[in-house]
Formats: C-alpha cells, structure tokens, sequence
C-alpha cells in the first residue's frame, strides 16, 4: 500500500510539472497593433514598437523644431521646421518648411533613423531636389541633406532641436 500511494504521488507531481511547463507563454501577453505574440515577445507589425507594439515608430519625430543650419556654398541660417504624419504609409512622415524655404518634402523612418529620398518639390515658383538623412537622439535630430537647382548644389547639416 505504501509502494502504490507512493508511486501515485510521483505521478501526480510530474504530472503537475508537466501540466504547469506547457503553459502557454503568450497567455498574459497582450500584443496591440495587430502585432503577434511569438514565445512570450511581441512581434511589431510595420510601423510600431515596444514591449507590446504600443508606440508608433514615427512618433519619436513628430513636432516643432528649432533649426540651425549650416550650408555650403550658402551659408548659415536658423528656422523652425515641423514634421507631421503622413499617410503615404506607416513610416512615413512630412516635413513642412524643410530647408527654411516653405518647402514640404516626404521622409521615411527607421527606427531612429530618417531619409529624405531624392525628391523634386516646388515652392515659391522654384524647383529644388532634395534628398538626406538623419537620426534622432532625444530631442535633437540631426540631419545632412543637398539642396539642388540645376548645377547649383547646396550641402547642408542642421541640428533641429525639439520645442
């Protein structure tokens, strides 16, 4: 009788281990987003991160900016410039008066990342080719761009400031 009651307790307490080890690790996970839970993580969609895909990868740059900029042959000008979303898609974004110019040019995000593919806009009667990059820390962005018109190339690094 001991043996049996003995047996039927090492069964039960493997059976209890192995009940509470295939726990699904996804069942307290909440995912947002359309994001999938994969092991316990969340796997983001296109266009969001975080723990629990709760933010907007584009938001980190959305806002006013104080800009210093310094161009070459040009030279030195500061302005404000804003970055708004877009809905070219997820990572997309828009930045109004890019150059200091009134200028709205379309940019893609990355992480921390932006680019400002080549792109010709019209402003004020003239047409410009734009394209760069640049990477945000905090609430500094940083960017190097060229500004073209014919042969006339302006090469440009700002640092935007968040307001």
């Amino acid at each position: 009788m001991k043996n049996t009651i003995s047996k039927f307790s090492i069964f039960a307490f493997f059976l209890l281990f192995s009940l509470s080890a295939c726990k699904d690790e996804c069942d307290d996970v909440n995912c947002l987003n359309g994001a999938a839970c994969d092991e316990g993580d969340c796997i983001c969609t296109t266009g969001y991160e975080g723990d629990v895909c709760q933010t907007e990868t584009r938001a980190k740059f959305f806002g006013s900016y104080n800009v210093s900029e310094n161009c070459t042959p040009s030279g030195n000008f500061n302005y404000q410039m804003t970055i708004v979303t877009s809905a070219a898609g997820p990572l997309s974004v828009i930045i109004n008066n890019f150059y200091g110019v009134g200028a709205s040019v379309t940019a893609t995000v990355s992480g921390a990342n932006i680019t400002v593919p080549n792109q010709t806009v019209t402003t004020q009667g003239e047409a410009l080719t734009y394209s760069g990059s640049g990477q945000i820390t905090g609430n500094i962005l940083t960017m190097s761009y060229s500004a073209s018109q014919g042969a006339a190339t302006d090469n440009c690094s700002a640092t935007c400031t968040k307001l």
